[in-house]
């Protein structure tokens, strides 16, 4: 074909208009429309802040033909003494609504880059609305700059303003990133820090229409979270929370979290200490944690927190506690308590815990070393928990089946039942121990009770007890054959040797009845008696009333605390 020819085809020419203007735009695009859209962006921030930010683009560039904006790098710098400036001025003339944000933020991220932007309608003032949003190795470091004293937050979408209300994305992808909480703009330590995290959102739109749209959750069809290590220390410095992996994701309701640690930061003395009276300080760890059926829809609108399952994995748990030097005081709560008094929902349909060791060491008041139970292989199956009154009654209460064994010797099967929402803390416990060698409970029972078991064989027992907010009543059926007890001296001075021996030989002879039931006679019922100790934990009232019931049924009731007094 000649080229003369060629030039009379029109499609060539409208293949050559199509390159020049494409040519023109990039041109245009380069020298004229992408150092004002740049400038335009850095200085509406700045304005629009009141000088509390200023934002900087590096290698930025943008297409108006192509609908895309891309840069390097950007960063957003807050300006403290702005801040400060600005809440003063508010703060004279007491306009609470005008004061500076409670917070600062700075960011940094590497490459970031929107795609499909619509120019036309950003020039026309409408919402901006995007089709994608790219951004790599975001860095946010924020700043609590004041207290905050709102028990309720507005939603997000009613915050925006300008080109950012009613903001429409289709698809969001930030990875590698990293967000840092720190209360002061001088502290070394962040008090709360996500690392290495990427997030996957598809459809988001920032209206009123999607806040109260049942399909989405936090404004969006679906969000995938995953992150490297987070962490979190409580505001007094006493405890740091730390998971090692964490994964959400708002499709199908799963969560997942591993290696999680609770670890103290301050030896127990500086804990009890700041407290002024005997605590439990522990140490907690977990490898893993899977929950499912995870409601976001419900938590993005209504902060209320629903799982059908939870499953918790070799939790270790060691709990320490000093009463010889410091007192106990102030209440402990029962979970009536503490369920009852959470200000957002809780539903978890069914919690299991799968494998969990538990050790508690305790300085009791005249001891001179620590008294030590453990519990192992603890598996509990635990089925409506909530603060529902709709899903919880006494009818259809709590229910927890728990297996497990009492210093790796003696099996203990339980099943407890709580009315979560009942006023007077009323719940039941009932269940089996044994067989055992109960010499195997003289770790806890020699430092903290004052009681040596010698020698013995306990049979399988059973018990059940019905409990208040105040006192508890049962019965526990020990059965035992050829109990031996010494009573120990709360003194190890050598002159209370003779004195020890006396009280063991009495006790052994007179007050212990060494077997239950003696040959040809039935069973001594062990009837439990046990006004609570509101100092005391959940756990210590549970396990004072198997000792109400075991010195009844040995016939030793008046060895050892006394159960009826509400102040030991």
């Amino acid at each position: 074909m000649k080229l003369n020819s060629l030039f009379r085809k029109w499609w060539l020419w409208v293949i050559l208009c199509v390159l020049l203007f494409v040519g023109l735009s990039a041109i245009v695009s380069v020298l004229y429309f992408s150092p004002w859209l740049k400038n335009k962006l850095e200085t509406t921030v700045n304005t629009q802040t009141k000088g509390l930010y200023t934002l900087k683009l590096y290698g930025f560039s943008a297409s108006f033909l192509g609908s895309r904006i891309a840069a390097d790098s950007v960063h957003i710098i807050p300006d403290f003494k702005a801040w400060d400036k600005h809440n003063r001025a508010a703060g004279k003339r007491n306009l609470k609504d005008t004061k500076a944000p409670r917070t600062l933020l700075n960011l940094r991220t590497k490459y970031f880059a929107l795609g499909g932007v619509n120019f036309i309608s950003i020039l026309q003032g409408k919402a901006l609305s995007v089709n994608s949003l790219k951004v790599d190795m975001p860095v946010v470091l924020v700043t609590e700059m004041r207290t905050d004293t709102f028990q309720v937050h507005e939603p997000l979408h009613k915050s925006l303003q300008g080109i950012a209300k009613n903001l429409r994305i289709n698809h969001i992808q930030l990875q590698n990133g990293t967000v840092r909480i720190s209360s002061r703009k001088d502290d070394k330590e962040a008090k709360m820090y996500v690392e290495n995290f990427t997030i996957r959102v598809d459809d988001l739109r920032l209206d009123s229409t999607s806040y109260y749209d049942e399909t989405r959750a936090y404004y969006a069809k679906g969000m995938a979270f995953e992150t490297g290590e987070a962490g979190y220390t409580l505001p007094d410095g006493t405890y740091r929370f730390v998971v090692g992996a964490l994964k959400a994701n708002t499709a199908d309701g799963t969560l997942n979290l591993g290696n999680v640690k609770i670890t103290p930061l301050l030896t127990y003395s500086q804990m009890a200490r700041r407290e002024r009276k005997a605590i439990s300080r522990v140490r907690l760890t977990i490898p893993e944690i899977n929950a499912s059926g995870v409601d976001y829809k419900v938590h993005s609108r209504y902060n209320n927190l629903i799982a059908k399952l939870v499953v918790i994995k070799e939790l270790k748990l060691n709990a320490y506690m000093d009463k010889k030097n410091y007192v106990q005081r102030g209440y402990k709560p029962l979970p009536h308590d503490l369920l009852q008094k959470l200000k957002t929902g809780l539903t978890i349909k069914q919690l299991e815990v799968k494998q969990m060791y538990a050790r508690y060491e305790e300085l009791a008041p005249e001891a001179t070393k620590t008294g030590v139970i453990t519990i192992q292989d603890l598996n509990a199956s635990i089925k409506n928990i909530t603060n529902d009154k709709n899903l919880m009654s006494g009818k259809n209460p709590a229910t927890a089946l728990v297996r497990g064994s009492i210093n790796g010797n003696a099996p203990l099967k339980a099943t407890i039942r709580i009315n979560l929402l009942d006023p007077g803390g009323r719940h039941t416990l009932e269940g089996t121990f044994g067989p055992a060698n109960p010499v195997t409970l003289n770790t806890i029972l020699e430092p903290t009770a004052f009681i040596s078991i010698k020698e013995g064989r306990l049979l399988k027992s059973d018990f059940r007890i019905e409990l208040t907010g105040t006192l508890a009543t049962g019965n526990l059926n020990l059965r035992y054959q050829n109990l031996k007890v010494d009573i120990l001296s709360k003194d190890e001075d050598k002159r209370q040797i003779f004195r020890k021996k006396l009280l063991s030989k009495l006790a052994n002879k007179v007050v212990i009845k060494s077997d239950n039931p003696k040959k040809g006679e039935s069973l001594r019922p062990g009837p439990i008696n046990v006004v609570r100790s509101k100092k005391r934990s959940v756990i210590s009232y549970w396990k004072d009333c198997i000792v109400s019931g075991f010195r009844s049924a040995a016939g030793v009731e008046n060895i050892g605390l006394d159960l009826s007094d509400p102040n030991r």
